[in-house]
Parts: structure tokens; C-alpha cells; sequence
């Protein structure tokens, strides 16, 4: 069956309530949520994005599940191209009762409403936290409508019951995480959607890419290029199995000295590598919210000739653990282990760098992250600290993508040509595609 576009529903108007037998009809294209019954409903393509965003979810009842709770409010992650994900809360626009009884093949729609944030341009993805519904896609148009009032909508009175309820949330003392819509009859244990969408496409990042540039004794220039291709898709998107989780991913590190004659480049780095990768492994409890697991092989060297020349090969694994909600402030801790398969050309290079990346994160979606890489060596104090602050230029200047960067880095090895050597601290600003 084909999702055809639907008018943009007005708030409390008739034509709007007219929207939902269709609804009902199109809710079938749409995977249901984990608990049976729950749908997604997708808006128009393109949407008017001066105007609040509503989303509608379909509630039906099967065998097994005829009585729901209908939440006050609907939190969905919106995320734009190359921007960083935004919360959102939708209110449900017409108060109703917070339990539905339905009877066998019987349907009801719930439509929530927000405002959009105005740093989000063009293609947005929205996911709902909490149900198993499939994304939607939406494009923004913000050129005013000539057939629209000028005056933008009044925002929805929320009843006091409502407020003291979203006091609760930002206090942290909710009943309940947000789940949008839950059985009566089952327990609800949805997870969070992961702030970071990147792992859902194909060809994605995989470590931070950006351009900074420092003043300070040489080598002062500095940028990274990496991203990783998911080598085989296969036909269960929740497979764990090797072959349907395996990757290649490529990063391209260069030092560049604007301070020589013809500003040449100091060193440059080239790290292939093939392995497993799971963005979200199901680990959950009390304190991690989230952890992702990689795990194979790695090659990085310098391509370079004679006493220059840099290269080893390892093999590594990866966990990263999120602690904290994930679209709010939260911890990252990714430890890097690796053991050295060939070495030859740097055999003392374990004293300098160690056997492990120790990254340590702190940060928000769509503000402010601190992020650090530690390392240190098997020998006396041999180590090195590589330190980022970031934050969205979408928020400096609405329209644009990617974030505002400032970097420092002391001690050994910032690129393999000296591993072994401890050049001049460096603090650098500029700008990264992602973080």
C-alpha cells in the first residue's frame, strides 16, 4: 500500500478529526510497536516548519491487549542533517482519558503537538522514544505561507496537572521514564533512542572529522577524515551475527606545518581496518543506558620510505559505555584495547602509546562535549592527552551543520612519525563535520 501525504491536520478542526478513519486505514502500513498495536502515524512529506509539529500515534486492540495508557506527553529525537539531535516533548492536544479500553479490532488516534525548533532546516528524522515504530522522515519549509496568518500559533495552555507533571521530568522525580504509549497489561521496557543516529545508515562517520589550526612551534595545522561502511546488510536489521554486523572503516590523519617554506605536511597517517561493530549491544541496567561493542583488526602507517617510515598492525576491541540519558547530559567511556600482531618498523612503540585509548566523553546532543583520548606507555611517564570541547554551530548560526571545535594536545605520538618524540604542546580551533 502506498503512504500517500496527508493535509496538514489543523488543531481542533473539523477537517482534522476527519483525518482519522484515514488514519486508521494507512496505520497498516507501519510496523507495530513492540507491545502489539502501537503505530506511528507519517505526516506530509513536506511541512510547514513555522507552524507546531503534530505527530499522531494509532492505538488498536488485538487479542491479547485491549487496555492502554495514554501519557500526557510524546518525546521524540529530531535530527537533521549533519546537525545534533534535538529533544522534543509533544503535548497531547486534546485532553482525554489516561486509560482506553477497546474492544477487538477497535482503533484510536492520539495526536501531540510542539513546536519546532528553529535551528532545524531541512530534512529532519524523528524517532519516537520508547516504541518500536519505524522513523519518520520530514522535510521542513520555513518560507512564510502566503495563505497563513502572519501571526505564528499561540503555544497550548497546559493544564496544571500537565505542568506539575513536566516539573516532576525536569526534576528528574517522574513516576516513570516517557514511555509514549504502554499496555495496561504489560510492563513497559522500552529503551531510549540512541542522540547518536549515525549507525543507522550505511555509510556513516566513525571517528570525529574536522579541521583545526594552532599557532604554536610548527606542525600547527591539523585534520581528520574517517567513516565506515556496513560491508553487508542483511535481512534481520537486529541480527548479532558476524557477517550481518561486519564493517570497513578508513580514517586519514595529516599534520600540516604552516609555518616552513611551501607549508609543508609534517606526517600523515593512514588507518584501514575491518571489524564487528554492534551500535547497540542490548546491555542495560541501573547506570548504563546504552553499550556498543567493535572488535578486528587495524592497519595504521605514515606511507613513507627509510628511517621515516611507520607502520603495525593490531587487533583491538572496543566497548563504549553510556551512562545517563542519552538525549540529555550524559558519560561516555570507550576503552580502546589493542595488541600489537606486527611492529617491526617502531618494535618500541608499547612504550610510548601503551595497549590501550582510554576516551572519556561529557556532553549533550545539541550543546556543549567535552571529549579526551588518553593513552600511556608501558615506560616512565610516555603518554599523550588529545582533548576536544565542541559545540553545534547550528545554534551559532541556524542553517549550518556540524560544530565549533577547540583541541589541545601534549606528550608522545601525535602522529606515528613521533611516536617516540614529545613535540610542543598545541591548542587549535576550527571546525568539525562530527564529534
Amino acid at each position: 500500500m502506498s503512504r500517500t501525504a496527508l493535509p496538514r491536520r489543523r488543531r481542533l478542526a473539523p477537517a482534522g478529526r476527519a483525518l482519522a478513519p484515514l488514519c486508521l486505514s494507512l496505520m497498516l502500513a507501519w510496523p507495530l510497536a513492540g507491545h502489539a498495536g502501537v503505530a506511528l502515524l507519517q505526516p506530509p512529506r513536506v511541512i510547514d516548519g513555522n507552524q507546531p509539529l503534530t505527530l499522531t500515534l494509532i492505538v488498536s486492540a488485538d487479542d491479547t491487549t485491549r487496555r492502554y495508557r495514554i501519557p500526557d506527553t510524546l518525546e521524540v529525537t529530531a535530527s537533521g542533517d549533519l546537525q545534533a539531535p534535538v529533544r522534543l516533548v509533544l503535548w497531547r492536544e486534546v485532553p482525554g482519558p489516561a486509560v482506553v479500553n477497546l474492544r477487538r479490532g477497535e482503533h484510536r488516534a492520539i495526536h501531540y503537538t510542539a513546536a519546532l525548533p528553529p535551528a532545524l532546516r531541512g530534512q529532519v528524522r524523528l524517532d519516537a522514544t520508547g516504541i518500536d515504530a519505524a522513523p519518520v522522515l520530514v522535510t521542513l519549509n520555513r518560507l512564510p505561507q502566503p495563505d497563513k496568518s502572519a501571526t505564528p500559533a499561540a503555544p497550548l495552555a497546559a493544564a496544571p496537572a500537565a505542568a506539575a507533571s513536566q516539573a516532576k521530568v525536569a526534576a528528574g522525580t517522574a513516576e516513570a521514564a516517557p514511555v509514549p504509549v504502554t499496555p495496561v497489561t504489560t510492563a513497559g521496557a522500552a529503551a531510549p533512542a540512541p542522540a547518536d543516529l549515525r549507525d543507522s545508515a550505511r555509510l556513516s562517520f566513525h571517528d570525529p572529522m574536522y579541521f583545526i589550526v594552532g599557532a604554536h612551534d610548527g606542525a600547527n595545522a591539523k585534520f581528520q577524515l574517517s567513516f565506515k561502511y556496513r560491508i553487508f546488510e542483511g535481512e534481520v536489521p537486529a541480527s548479532k551475527s558476524l557477517f550481518d554486523n561486519l564493517y570497513f572503516g578508513y580514517t586519514q590523519f595529516s599534520l600540516w606545518d604552516w609555518n616552513k617554506e611551501s607549508k609543508p605536511f609534517r606526517d600523515t597517517n593512514y588507518r584501514p581496518s575491518l571489524f564487528y561493530y554492534l551500535s547497540d549491544t542490548g546491555v542495560r541496567n541501573n547506570a548504563i543506558s546504552r553499550l556498543s561493542l567493535a572488535t578486528g583488526l587495524e592497519h595504521e602507517s605514515n606511507g613513507r620510505a627509510g628511517d621515516d617510515s611507520r607502520s603495525i598492525n593490531t587487533v583491538f576491541v572496543k566497548p563504549t559505555f553510556y551512562f545517563g540519558d542519552q538525549n540529555d547530559w550524559h558519560w561516555r567511556v570507550a576503552p580502546k584495547l589493542y595488541a600489537y600482531v606486527e611492529k617491526g618498523e617502531n618494535p618500541d612503540i608499547a612504550h610510548y602509546r601503551g595497549f590501550m585509548d582510554l576516551g572519556i566523553a561529557y556532553g549533550r546532543p545539541d550543546s556543549w562535549a567535552f571529549s579526551a583520548t588518553l593513552r600511556k606507555g608501558t615506560r616512565k611517564w610516555y603518554g599523550s592527552v588529545d582533548a576536544q570541547l565542541t559545540y553545534p554551530m547550528a545554534r551559532l548560526i541556524p542553517g549550518t551543520a556540524g560544530y565549533l571545535m577547540a583541541g589541545y594536545f601534549v606528550g608522545y605520538g601525535e602522529s606515528l612519525l613521533d611516536y617516540n618524540r614529545k613535540l610542543p604542546w598545541q591548542f587549535r580551533i576550527g571546525y568539525a563535520l562530527s564529534r
